[in-house]
């Protein structure tokens, strides 16, 4: 699956469904990045219901704990879909009293309550794994579901690079975060085909091996996931596309010189901009006031923002 290809598809998917041009770029207008994270939601937990039905029931028949877990971690990625989806119908609500910058911030919660859960999964077969490895239970291989497997990991990459290309058109780590889920479980799902050959012949220990690796794979997602939940939650610098976006915006006017401290407060769907202005050191104070409204409006314009100009007059020698 080269890049083109699933982003020329992911962009036609979006033209079609949702009436949504989006091949030009990052989109921030919030009714347009909450029917993006929709349809992400949805042609997720679709997938993943699909599938874990299966792996669960052929895992059972099998008696094989690294398909069983494998099962259950698809499943759960159709909670965390159900949580992105949450996520962006609680974040579109309006400013309040208590919110005034809205509550955009929501989908990083989602983001880390994806990852508490991952995390939790992750332990959970980790110490079924283990208990498993000591008994060595027998498990039915067959290559039947081997290939299944593979099939199914193929299906997975597929919807992780489909998240991540419409996480990245909308800056959206609930997104993102989504896709490293089904990313994992692409995995996974290849250890388990593995596993279960080897079952076959009579390794059964293996079945317990890639069960734990499975689990590592689940414990490390969540962990990083994590960390990048809270990362933006406590404020990260802005995404270099974004600063660059808001210079050229400035620059674009005559008069403007140079542009710099450009701070980026991050609210998921809304952001406050404040960035520094060197202005031609002619201009008078209503000319150079009368600039900098003019550079906030063109900001506000191409991004979903409130923002602020600080000016400065260029020093002249």
């Amino acid at each position: 699956m080269s890049y083109n290809f699933i982003k020329k598809s992911t962009d036609y998917l979006v033209l079609k469904l949702l009436k949504i041009n989006s091949s030009g770029g990052k989109i921030f207008n919030p009714e347009e990045r909450k029917k993006i994270a929709y349809l992400e939601s949805w042609v997720s937990i679709i997938g993943n219901i699909f599938l874990a039905v299966i792996k669960l029931v052929l895992g059972f028949i099998m008696n094989s704990i690294s398909l069983i877990a494998d099962g259950v971690h698809t499943a759960s990625d159709v909670f965390t879909s159900a949580v992105v989806l949450l996520g962006f119908k609680f974040s579109a609500a309006p400013p309040d009293e208590k919110h005034p910058f809205g509550h955009g911030r929501v989908e990083f919660l989602a983001s880390l309550l994806i990852a508490v859960m991952l995390i939790f999964v992750g332990f959970e077969f980790g110490k079924s794994s283990y208990e498993r490895f000591l008994t060595n239970e027998k498990v039915t291989g067959n290559i039947l579901v081997a290939i299944f497997m593979l099939a199914s990991a193929v299906i997975k990459e597929w919807m992780s690079r489909f998240s991540i290309e419409l996480g990245n058109k909308i800056s959206a780590g609930a997104l993102i975060a989504d896709a490293w889920h089904h990313r994992t479980d692409a995995i996974a799902s290849v250890l388990v085909a593995v596993a279960i050959i080897f079952s076959k012949y009579g390794y059964y220990r293996v079945d317990a091996v890639f069960g734990f690796l499975v689990s590592a794979l689940i414990v490390y997602t969540g962990g990083t996931m994590a960390y990048d939940s809270c990362s933006k939650l406590i404020g990260e610098i802005g995404e270099e596309e974004l600063v660059k976006k808001v210079k050229e915006a400035a620059l674009s006017f005559p008069g403007v010189i140079d542009v710099h401290k450009v701070f980026i407060h991050d609210y998921g769907a809304y952001k406050e901009i404040s960035l520094h202005v060197v202005m031609d050191g002619t201009l008078n104070f209503y000319e150079a006031h009368e600039l900098s409204e003019k550079i906030e409006r063109l900001i506000e314009e191409r991004i979903h923002c409130r923002a602020t100009v600080h000016g400065e007059p260029a020093r002249t020698v």
